[in-house]
């Protein structure tokens, strides 16, 4: 009979600009951090004092991100979470990847971009990248952090009108696999005040917001997953070491 305890979390961690996601990754306990090439936002935090010092390293091909995930299988270091910032850098690097393997380098109508082959050939690659990850979290009791960047995406709706909403900013393709891995899709957000004008005869509109919030329900507006069973949205505290804390209390059952 299959074990009825929680086994360790494969979260993607979607948000808008300035939430926070690496801050979140970075004060979570006994993390390390992989970072694509072009994100330094860890070592910018870091620099300032605004997140504690992590193992992280910064890895600038496919095949190097491969070789740092097998050594961690080998040896993780003590660590109980790994962090990978940022979804599309990765993805970005298993292009780039699939570009040298298949199409000789060459990126155009004549290479990647015939047909869009790239994009399913690339596949096969990022499905080998999860298995690993996959091996990390089975054989060390890992937990899996994925953080990603967001971008407004024209959703077509078979049912009516189609909408704008919230996704993760990699191709469709690559998001359909993640998505199906993951046992949870996060989307990171501020709550919006609304203003309605004088006597709310003026066209209300929003002012923006500080309060932090995480959405972890599929809607019109937001692509989410939530198999952990967490409210479907809930507030997280402005003081940076409480984030981490917050989002694995509402996985585990503890938010009030």
């Amino acid at each position: 009979m299959p074990s009825s305890e929680l086994r360790p979390f494969r979260i993607v961690f979607n948000a808008v600009e300035g939430w926070g996601k690496t801050t979140l990754g970075a004060n979570a306990p006994n993390a390390i951090m992989l970072m694509a090439r072009g994100e330094d936002g860890y070592l910018t935090l870091l620099g300032k004092k605004r997140v504690p010092a992590i193992p992280a390293t910064t890895v600038a091909t496919w095949n190097e991100l491969l070789a740092t995930i097998d050594a961690l299988i080998a040896d993780p270091q003590g660590a109980k979470l790994t962090v990978l910032d940022a979804l599309g850098g990765f993805e970005r690097m298993n292009h780039e990847h699939t570009c040298q393997q298949d199409f000789d380098g060459k990126w155009g109508e004549k290479g990647f971009m015939s047909y869009h082959k790239g994009y399913a050939l690339s596949i096969t690659y990022w499905l080998g990248f999860l298995q690993r990850l996959d091996r990390l979290r089975t054989q060390h009791n890992m937990s899996i952090l994925m953080l990603s960047h967001s971008m407004v995406r024209k959703f077509k709706n078979p049912d009516g009108s189609d909408f704008d909403r919230y996704e993760s900013d990699v191709h469709p393709t690559t998001w359909a696999a993640t998505k199906k891995w993951a046992d949870a899709v996060l989307f990171g957000d501020f709550q919006t005040v609304i203003d309605k004008g004088e006597r709310g005869r003026e066209r209300a509109k929003g002012i923006g917001g500080t309060q932090r919030i995480v959405h972890t329900e599929h809607s019109d507006a937001r692509d989410c997953k939530n198999r952990y069973g967490m409210p479907p949205v809930f507030q997280v505290p402005n003081d940076p070491t409480q984030s981490w804390p917050t989002v694995r209390a509402a996985i585990v059952g503890e938010t009030q």
